[in-house]
């Protein structure tokens, strides 16, 4: 941010290429549209492009950047007006070996992908948020609740209620879900 604030456009590049993935992957899991999700990935650059003159280095950077990320993806929530369903893409949820796999086991995990999916979504906003910074971005629950802006017991207890209605939803497939 420092050769940013001196106007080196290589830094600025640089920045974009090493973060551009994983906010656009967090502003389209959180809204469930690539349009909306590119709009708020520009958006978010654009913003620290220009806060780079008053920016410090409070937190880490990242905790800056999803927050940004968070706030944007409110807001176009919020212009909705109505409840988002989240989609979390192949990427986001790893694949298991799959070489020699019966095929019976190998519908049986994408039924269960698909539930997850579908499970992550109906979580409230909150939640949903919390479990995808901490879960599918690796987040730790003092970073997620630096985004959140909210303290790390709020997170834990978010994750906490959401993995109780996670498990009693894909009930269905008890043991089959630590991967996912």
């Amino acid at each position: 941010m420092g050769l940013i604030r001196k106007g080196d456009a290589k830094a600025f590049e640089l920045l974009i290429a090493r973060h551009q993935r994983a906010v656009y992957n967090l502003a389209l899991r959180f809204l469930n549209d690539s349009d909306e999700a590119e709009d708020v990935a520009q958006d978010v650059f654009i913003r620290i492009y220009k806060a780079a003159a008053t920016y410090t280095p409070d937190a880490k950077f990242t905790t800056w950047l999803y927050t940004i990320v968070r706030n944007l993806c409110f807001n176009v929530l919020r212009s909705r007006r109505q409840a988002v369903i989240v989609s979390v893409d192949d990427e986001a949820l790893p694949e298991l070996p799959a070489q020699n796999e019966d095929p019976v086991k190998r519908i049986t995990r994408q039924q269960l992908r698909k539930k997850v999916i579908h499970a992550v979504g109906r979580l409230p906003e909150n939640m949903r948020l919390a479990v995808i910074l901490s879960k599918y971005h690796g987040l730790s629950y003092d970073e997620v609740a630096g985004i959140m802006g909210c303290s790390v017991n709020a997170i834990k207890l978010r994750v906490h209620r959401a993995k109780a209605l996670l498990a009693e939803e894909l009930s269905e497939f008890k043991g089959e879900t630590n991967d996912y």
